[in-house]
C-alpha cells in the first residue's frame, strides 16, 4: 500500500506540476442561450438524457467569483449533479466587471440581468415556470427579484449559505456598526473593489489551512481526486473578480448596515423588494461553522418569506464547504435535488412534507407560515363582503 502510494504521488505530482489548473474546472458542455455584453446564460447538455422533470433550475452564482464553482471538476460538480438526476440545468453569467463598470448597481442585477436570464430560460426550456437556486449573495438576489418582480413563475427556490439578516452577522455585522463610514469612504476612493481583496479575506478565514496546504497535498499527491480539489478550490479562491463599486456601496449600505431585506424595507430602482411577497417554495441551507452566512443570518429566510412551504436545513461546513465540500453532494446537493423533484412537475400539486433522516442533515426546520400579507389582505376583504 505505502510503496503504491509512493508511486502515484510521484506521477501525480509531476503531471499536476506540468498541467494548467484551469482546465480541471469547468468541464460540463453547455450551449449559450442569451449573451447580451457581459451577461450570458449558459444551457448545460446532458448527452442524450432527456430531462425528467418539467421545470429547468436556474444557477445564479454571487459576486465576486467566477461560475465554474457550480462545476468545480469530475465527482465534484453540481451542474453534473442535477444532470444525473434528470434536471434541465441553466446558469447565469453576469460577467467579470472591469473599470467601466463602477456604474453597475443592484438595480442592473435584479430589475434587469436576473429577468432576463430567466426569460431566457422559460423561452429556451419551453416552460412557463422555473426553480432558482443560489449561493451565497446568488440566493439573495433569486430573493430579491422574484420580491421585486413580482415573478410568480419562479415556483422554487433553493439558497445555499444566503444570509438576510445582517445584525446576526457575527464580526461582520460588527465592523459594518463601527467602520461602516470608513468602509463606505475607502470603497468610494477605489472604484471596484479587487477581487484580490476577497482573496486575501476568505484566506484569513482559516489561516492554518494557508500555511499547512501544501505539505498536506504533497502527502496526499496518490490521491487524484484530492490533487484534482486542490486545484479547483485554489481556482476558486485565486480568480475573485471584482466587485463593481456602485453594487458594493448600495449592498454595503442597504443590505449591511441598514438590514433593509429582511426589514422587508429594500427599495431596488422604484420598486419595493419585500420577502413576504415572495410565495415560492423555499430550501434554505446553512453551515453549523460557516462565518461568512451564520445559521442564524441564513434561518431568518424562513420567516422572512411569505411561502407556506420552507424547509431549513444545517449542515457541517464552513462557507465555501457547505456549498463544494466533500460532504456536499450527500448533505447538500441530494435533498437539494429530492426536495426539487417533488416540486417539479408540469403541473402544480401538493407537496408531500419529508422528515428526512439523521444522517443527511444535522438539523432541519420546517414551519407551516401564516398566510403571506397579500393572502391576508384578500382574506380580510372578503369576510368584509360577506357581512
Amino acid at each position: 500500500m505505502q510503496a503504491n502510494r509512493l508511486a502515484l504521488r510521484f506521477v501525480n505530482g509531476i503531471e499536476w506540476a506540468i498541467r494548467d489548473a484551469r482546465e480541471v474546472v469547468g468541464r460540463t458542455p453547455y450551449d449559450v442561450v442569451l449573451r447580451r455584453d457581459k451577461l450570458e446564460v449558459r444551457h448545460y447538455r446532458a448527452g442524450s438524457t432527456k430531462p425528467q422533470y418539467a421545470l429547468p433550475v436556474l444557477l445564479v452564482p454571487p459576486l465576486m467569483v467566477k461560475p465554474f464553482i457550480f462545476d468545480l471538476y469530475p465527482g465534484r460538480s453540481l451542474v453534473a449533479a442535477l444532470l444525473q438526476r434528470g434536471f434541465d440545468v441553466y446558469l447565469v453569467d453576469f460577467g467579470e466587471p472591469d473599470a467601466a463598470d463602477a456604474y453597475v448597481t443592484l438595480e442592473h442585477y435584479v430589475l434587469d440581468w436576473l429577468p432576463a436570464a430567466a426569460d431566457a430560460v422559460r423561452t429556451d426550456s419551453g416552460q412557463s415556470e422555473l426553480s432558482i437556486l443560489g449561493y451565497c449573495m446568488g440566493g439573495l438576489f433569486a430573493l430579491s427579484h422574484v420580491a421585486a418582480n413580482r415573478d410568480v413563475s419562479v415556483r422554487n427556490i433553493v439558497t445555499i449559505g444566503a444570509p438576510i439578516d445582517f445584525e446576526k452577522m457575527g464580526l461582520l455585522a460588527w465592523v459594518a456598526k463601527h467602520g461602516g463610514d470608513q468602509i463606505e469612504g475607502i470603497a468610494r476612493r477605489i472604484g471596484n473593489i479587487p477581487g484580490g481583496l476577497s482573496s486575501i479575506g476568505f484566506r484569513l478565514l482559516s489561516p492554518m489551512k494557508n500555511v499547512t496546504r501544501y505539505s498536506d497535498l504533497f502527502m496526499n499527491l496518490w490521491s487524484e481526486e484530492y490533487v484534482n480539489g486542490f486545484d479547483a478550490m485554489n481556482q476558486w479562491i485565486g480568480q475573485f473578480i471584482d466587485y463593481p463599486q456602485g453594487a458594493f456601496l448600495q449592498f454595503y449600505k442597504e443590505f449591511v448596515r441598514h438590514n433593509k431585506l429582511v426589514k422587508g424595507e429594500l427599495r431596488i430602482g422604484d420598486r419595493t423588494a419585500n420577502l413576504r411577497d415572495v410565495e415560492a417554495s423555499i430550501l434554505a441551507f446553512a453551515g453549523d461553522s460557516d462565518q461568512v452566512a451564520t445559521v442564524a443570518a441564513s434561518r431568518a429566510i424562513t420567516d422572512a418569506v411569505g411561502s407556506d412551504d420552507t424547509e431549513f436545513i444545517v449542515v457541517p461546513g464552513g462557507h465555501m464547504g457547505v456549498f463544494a465540500g466533500s460532504r456536499a453532494p450527500e448533505l447538500v446537493w441530494r435533498p437539494a435535488a429530492d426536495w426539487l423533484a417533488e416540486r417539479s412537475q408540469a403541473k402544480r400539486r401538493a407537496t408531500r412534507r419529508r422528515t428526512g433522516t439523521a444522517a443527511a442533515r444535522k438539523s432541519t426546520e420546517k414551519r407551516k407560515r401564516p398566510p403571506s400579507r397579500a393572502k391576508r389582505g384578500a382574506k380580510g376583504a372578503n369576510a368584509g363582503s360577506k357581512t
